[in-house]
């Protein structure tokens, strides 16, 4: 009876313990080591906010690691990550921060490529390193002309390239 109760002991804490290894070490086709923790479901999911910048953001996903989390920002296109990449994922980052989470890293991933961004620990100097795309963002909304850089490749695959005058 002893021996018997000794092996089911044994088999349960061996369970546990590669239970717990798997969940620990998970890897996911990107390569991020840790547990998925939040996902963007589409329109019906609520962006983060950041109180402090007046910033609302939606990364695609979020995974919580070792050194902190991890905001992943997928691109269907087949080509390279553009700047306006960096600050999209940037600024998802700091909302994401508003609202509890120690984003730490960011990775962008096109069909092509995948890039990861170390953030700093600021919040101040993440915001100061998006703050002129935010400001220009806040003036179109309120119906003021922007600055705008169009590039013939990113022209192609631009959703308004039918409605814009820089349209290749």
């Amino acid at each position: 009876m002893i021996h018997e109760l000794l092996i089911v002991v044994a088999v349960a804490a061996v369970l546990v313990i590669l239970w717990r290894q798997h969940r620990v070490s998970f890897v996911d086709e990107l390569g991020i080591k840790g547990k998925l923790i939040w996902i963007d479901e589409g329109h019906h999911t609520k962006p983060f906010f950041n109180g402090a910048f007046k910033v609302f953001g939606k990364p695609d996903a979020l995974y919580r690691t070792r050194a902190g989390v991890v905001a992943v920002e997928y691109k269907s296109r087949n080509g390279p990550v553009f700047d306006s990449d960096v600050t999209q994922a940037f600024c998802a980052a700091l909302a994401a921060r508003g609202e509890g989470y120690r984003v730490t890293q960011v990775l962008i991933k096109t069909s092509a490529v995948q890039q990861s961004f170390k953030l700093p620990t600021s919040d101040k100097v993440l915001f100061d390193r998006i703050q002129p795309a935010v400001f220009n963002a806040r003036q179109a909304k309120f119906g003021y002309a922007v600055p705008s850089r169009p590039e013939i490749k990113k022209c192609r695959s631009c959703g308004f390239r039918g409605n814009c005058d820089h349209s290749a």
